[in-house]
C-alpha cells in the first residue's frame, strides 16, 4: 500500500480517536510508528538507557534510519555515551553516527525511548522526555516504567531485545537494511538474548532475515567477545568471597554488597550453584541491586526477578525496578544493606519459608 501525509494523519486521529496507543496483537509496528511520524512534526529525538549497550544503540540507530527514510530527521542520544562494548562495535562495523551525550539548548517535542521505560534510566534528558508533546516507547522489559503510562505510543512487549520489536517495524515497512545496519541488529539481539539463552520465535525469525539482508552473523558474534577487565575479575572474587548462602525451603540464596559490576557477579553467583543471587552496591545517590534467578528456579516457583522483585521493591523502596523473569534489576535512593533485606523478603515470603543459615 502507498502512504500519502494525509492518509498516516488519517490513520493517526483514528488511533488517537479509538484508544491510547499501545501494541495490541492486531497491531503492526509499522502503523503505529507511521502514526508518531504524522504527529512528530519535522524532527524527533531517539534516546536510549545511560550507558548504552548494544542493544540500546542498535535499536536507536536502525530506528533513527527508518525515521529518515519515512520524511523525519531524528538526532540520537547516548546519555553519558555508549558503553565501551558498543563503541568498539560501531568502530568496527564502520558505522559513523553523531549522537549526543548531554542535553543541548536545543527543545524537541517529539521523542522516542528505546530499550528504556523509565526516566531515570535516562539521565540527564529525562527532562526532555517529561517535556515531549509526542513520545513513543520502544522496550522488553517487564513491567512497564513510568514512561508508557505517558507515551502517546508504546511498543512494549516480551522479547529477549528490543532490536526484536524494531526490526518488526522495518519488516512492516517493507524495507531492508544495509549490511552494516543488518549486522549492527545481530550484535543487539546476540548481545542481549545471551547468544540466545532467551529466545521466542521472533527472534530467530529476524535474526534469520537478517542473515539474509547481508548481516554478518560471525562478525557479530566475534564483536561481542570481550576478554574481562582485571577491575571485573576482582569484582566477581570479591562478590564471592563476601557472599552469604542462606537456605530458603530446598533453594539456596546468595547475597553480596560489591563496589561495582553487580550483574556480573550476581551472574558468576548462579554459576556457582546459587537459585537466587542478590547482589547490591551503595553510591552516592542510592543503591543498585541486580538480581538473576535461575533457570530451574524459575520454572518451579516461577518467581520473576522483575515482576516479583523489582517490582515490589520499586513499591517499598524510593526508586524503579524492573528487567525479566530471571533477570532483574532495581536502583532506589537507600542503603544497599536495606536493598538486599527486602529483596530476600520476598522470596522468602514466595516460598512460604524462612531463611536460615547452612
Amino acid at each position: 500500500m502507498f502512504w500519502t501525509k494525509s492518509s498516516i494523519k488519517l490513520l493517526a486521529n483514528f488511533r488517537r480517536r479509538s484508544r491510547k496507543k499501545g501494541l495490541s496483537p492486531q497491531d503492526r509496528v509499522g502503523d503505529l510508528l507511521r502514526a508518531f511520524v504524522a504527529e512528530a512534526g519535522d524532527r524527533a529525538l531517539i534516546i536510549t538507557h545511560a550507558n548504552a549497550d548494544p542493544d540500546g544503540v542498535a535499536s536507536a540507530i536502525i530506528l533513527s534510519e527508518l525515521l529518515e527514510r519515512l520524511g523525519l530527521k531524528a538526532s540520537v542520544a547516548f546519555p553519558e555515551g555508549a558503553s565501551k562494548l558498543s563503541r568498539k562495535i560501531m568502530s568496527k562495523i564502520g558505522i559513523k553516527l553523531p549522537y549526543l551525550q548531554e542535553p543541548q539548548n536545543e527543545k524537541y517535542d517529539s521523542v522516542v525511548v528505546v530499550d528504556a521505560t523509565n526516566c531515570l534510566q535516562l539521565g540527564s534528558f529525562c527532562l526532555d522526555v517529561k517535556q515531549a508533546k509526542v513520545l513513543m516507547v520502544f522496550d522488553h522489559h517487564t513491567p512497564p516504567g513510568d514512561l508508557v503510562s505517558s507515551s502517546h505510543y508504546s511498543v512494549v512487549k516480551t522479547e529477549p531485545a528490543t532490536t526484536v520489536l524494531v526490526y518488526q517495524a522495518v519488516r512492516d515497512l517493507s524495507l531492508k537494511l544495509n549490511p552494516k545496519l543488518a549486522t549492527l541488529a545481530l550484535t543487539g539481539i546476540l548481545f542481549d538474548s545471551r547468544r540466545f539463552f532467551h529466545a521466542t520465535l521472533e527472534t530467530f525469525k529476524a535474526t534469520a532475515s537478517l542473515i539474509e539482508e547481508g548481516g554478518d552473523y560471525e562478525m557479530a558474534l566475534s564483536l561481542l567477545e570481550e576478554e574481562e577487565t582485571f577491575s571485573e575479575r576482582v569484582a566477581k572474587l570479591k562478590g564471592a568471597m563476601r557472599c552469604q548462602v542462606l537456605r530458603v525451603g530446598d533453594y539456596l540464596i546468595a547475597l553480596s554488597e560489591v563496589g561495582s559490576f553487580e550483574a556480573s557477579v550476581a551472574r558468576a553467583l548462579i554459576s556457582l550453584g546459587a537459585d537466587v543471587s542478590l547482589v547490591a552496591s551503595e553510591k552516592e545517590e542510592g543503591c543498585k541491586l541486580s538480581i538473576r534467578i535461575s533457570r530451574s528456579f524459575y520454572e518451579k516457583t516461577r518467581l520473576s526477578a522483575s515482576k516479583d522483585l523489582g517490582a515490589a521493591l520499586a513499591q517499598q523502596l524510593e526508586g524503579e525496578g524492573g528487567g525479566h523473569d530471571m533477570a532483574g534489576s532495581f536502583t532506589g535512593k537507600c542503603r544497599a544493606s536495606e536493598a538486599l533485606r527486602e529483596a530476600l523478603k520476598v522470596v522468602s515470603n514466595k516460598l512460604l519459608a524462612k531463611p536460615r543459615p547452612l
